[in-house]
């Protein structure tokens, strides 16, 4: 794409873990797992999932992720 951007793939939270190892994810990978771009996720920080950190890096638990998104979905 012109502007650098890419499409976000989702992927499920097995393929998250197989991913990391664990049930924390960076902000690339949880952008990734919730099917949106890593700016977004940014934007969203201050009413985004929770964050965590950990040896330095800001990182997401799969399940804050989980509960955010069923938050956001349209009933």
């Amino acid at each position: 794409m012109a502007n650098g951007h890419t499409n976000p793939v989702m992927m499920t939270a097995s393929e998250a873990r197989k991913l990391t190892g664990n049930v924390y994810l960076s902000r690339r990978e949880a952008a990734a797992y919730l099917g949106i771009g890593e700016q977004t996720l940014a934007n969203n920080k201050a009413n985004g999932p929770k964050l965590y950190k950990l040896f330095g890096k800001a990182m997401h638990r799969l399940a804050d992720l989980d509960l955010w998104a069923e938050q956001r979905l349209a009933h």
